[in-house]
C-alpha cells in the first residue's frame, strides 16, 4: 500500500475514512488543518519537512484538500521532493488579485473588470455601480458583498479588514518558511479587498486534474441559491452545456490553468455562463480538488475522486475505478443554512446517523459544528450559518428533494430562538429572508431550475 499523509479539515475525517476504508491501495495519515494552526503552522511544517527528509520512504505522497491544507501540502510536497501543485501555482490561485492578473492576460474576454480596493477608491471610473467586493485571499465567503452605493466599500474595509489580516496570517507564516516563497506582490495584496465587475449567467464549478502536464476535466457541478438570497441551496451534478458552449470553455480553461502554473494536481474552476449569449466570466480558480462535491461526483460516476487525487501525487495517472457499485443519475449537494445566528442546542445523535445509514445508505453527511457553541464561532458567510453539507443522490429531481426533506428531519439539529435576553429553546426556522444584500462567494440572479 502507497502511504500519504493526507491534511484536510477536521470535519471531513469521516468522509476521508469512508472513502478508503474498504481499499488495499493507500494507506492514509491523517492530519487535520486545525490541529496545524494549534500546534504552530511553520514549527509543524519544519519538524514535518526534517522528518521526511530523514526518511524519504516515509510517505510517497501528500495531498490537501482545502485552501488552508493546500498550502501546507505544496510546500511540504515541493520541499521534499513530492508531487502536489507547485507552490507558485497555490500563490496565483489563492491570490485572487495576481489570478486576475493572469487571467487578464491569457483569457481577457472571459475575465470581469476588476480593481483593488484602494485603486478604484482613487479612480471610481474603474467600474460602475453595482459591483461585487471580496477578500483578495478569499476565507469562505467572508468578506464577500455587493456595493450598490458610494460609501458602503469605505465601510466594509474598516470594518473586515482587520479580520482578513487576522485569517491570512497563518498562509503568510507558512510562505515565510522559505524566502523562494516570497512573492512581493503577493504579500502586499493579500489582505485587501478586491473590487469586481458582476458576472451574469448560470453559476457552475468544473473539475479536473493535471498529470504531467495533461490536462482532464471530469465534472461540472450546478449552483442553486435559496430563493432571493445569495446563499446556495444546493449544487447540482452532473451539467453540461450545449456543445459550442463547452467546448468553447474548455479551451479557454486549457490555455489559462497552465498559464497558473497548475500541474500534478487537481483544480476547479467557478465559473458563470450565458447559454443563449454564448459568453461566460471567470469567477475564481483553484489549485486543489472541490472537496465539498467529492461523493457527489462518486454518486454519479461510481468512481471516487479522492482515490483519483491520490494517484496523481503518487505519479500515477488517474484510473476511474469504480468504488461505487450503485450509481444514480442525479446528485445533488445540499447546505444547511440559517439565516440568523443562533445557539446550537442540538447536533445529530449516532443513532440518527446510524438510522439514515439504514434507511438512506446511499446518502452522505457532514456535520460542521457542534454543540455548547453559537453558529457566528463557525466559519460563514455574511447573509447565514452553514451547519451541515448533504448529499442525496436520486434519479430525479422530486425524488431528491423528497428524500432531503426526510433526511433532514432525522437529522434533528435545534438551535435558541434568540440571542437577546438570553436563549430560548427551540428550533430556528429554515426560512431564510427575503433579501439580496450581502454574497456568498458569488451574486445569485438564477432562479431555481425547472425539474
Amino acid at each position: 500500500m502507497k502511504k500519504i499523509l493526507f491534511l484536510c479539515d477536521a470535519s471531513d475525517i469521516d468522509v476521508v475514512e469512508q472513502s478508503f476504508a474498504r481499499q488495499d491501495k493507500y494507506d492514509l495519515t491523517i492530519e487535520t488543518a486545525e490541529k496545524i494552526l494549534q500546534f504552530g503552522v511553520r514549527p509543524y511544517l519544519e519538524q514535518t519537512i526534517e522528518r521526511i527528509r530523514n526518511n524519504p520512504k516515509m510517505y510517497d505522497g501528500i495531498v490537501g484538500t482545502h485552501d488552508s491544507s493546500a498550502v501546507f501540502a505544496a510546500i511540504i510536497a515541493q520541499e521534499t521532493g513530492h508531487r502536489f501543485a507547485p507552490v507558485n501555482a497555490v500563490i496565483n490561485t489563492q491570490n485572487k488579485y495576481l489570478c486576475r492578473r493572469i487571467q487578464r492576460d491569457i483569457i481577457p474576454e472571459h475575465t470581469p473588470a476588476y480593481a483593488l480596493a484602494l485603486d478604484y477608491l482613487r479612480s471610481p471610473s474603474r467600474l460602475s455601480f453595482p459591483f461585487f467586493i471580496k477578500p483578495v485571499r478569499a476565507n469562505i465567503s467572508f468578506g464577500t458583498h455587493k456595493v450598490e452605493q458610494t460609501g458602503e466599500l469605505e465601510y466594509y474595509m474598516a470594518r473586515e479588514s482587520i479580520d482578513i489580516a487576522r485569517f491570512n496570517q497563518y498562509y503568510l507564516n507558512a510562505l515565510a518558511i522559505d524566502p523562494a516563497y516570497h512573492n512581493a506582490l503577493n504579500a502586499a495584496t493579500c489582505n485587501n479587498f478586491l473590487c469586481e465587475e458582476l458576472v451574469s449567467g448560470t453559476q457552475v464549478t468544473m473539475d479536473g486534474y493535471v498529470f504531467e502536464g495533461e490536462l482532464t476535466f471530469f465534472g461540472i457541478t450546478r449552483a442553486v441559491y435559496h430563493p432571493d438570497t445569495n446563499s446556495f441551496f444546493y449544487h447540482a451534478f452532473p451539467h453540461r452545456f450545449e456543445p459550442d458552449l463547452q467546448d468553447k470553455i474548455e479551451t479557454a480553461l486549457k490555455k489559462l490553468i497552465p498559464a497558473l502554473g497548475i500541474n500534478n494536481s487537481f483544480f476547479n474552476v467557478e465559473l458563470r455562463a450565458d447559454q443563449e449569449k454564448q459568453k461566460f466570466g471567470i469567477i475564481e480558480v483553484n489549485s486543489r480538488i472541490a472537496f465539498q462535491f467529492a461523493k457527489t461526483i462518486e454518486s454519479v460516476t461510481g468512481t471516487d475522486p479522492l482515490h483519483m487525487l491520490c494517484d496523481v501525487a503518487t505519479g500515477q495517472r488517474p484510473e476511474p475505478v469504480k468504488t461505487r457499485k450503485m450509481t444514480h443519475a442525479a446528485c445533488y449537494n445540499f447546505e444547511l443554512h440559517l439565516f440568523r445566528d443562533a445557539r446550537i442546542l442540538q447536533t445529530p445523535t449516532q443513532s440518527a446517523f446510524a438510522e439514515i445509514r439504514i434507511k438512506y445508505p446511499e446518502v452522505n453527511i457532514r456535520n460542521l459544528i457542534h454543540e455548547n457553541a453559537h453558529l457566528s464561532d463557525f466559519k460563514h458567510n455574511p447573509e447565514s450559518y452553514r451547519y451541515a453539507v448533504v448529499d442525496v443522490p436520486g434519479d430525479s429531481h422530486e425524488q431528491i428533494m423528497e428524500k432531503y426533506h426526510r433526511v433532514v428531519a432525522m437529522l434533528g439539529y435545534r438551535f435558541s430562538k434568540a440571542l437577546e435576553n438570553g436563549d430560548v429553546s427551540g428550533i430556528v426556522p429554515e426560512s431564510p429572508p427575503r433579501r439580496t444584500y450581502g454574497g456568498s462567494r458569488e451574486l445569485a440572479s438564477q432562479p431555481v431550475p425547472e425539474d
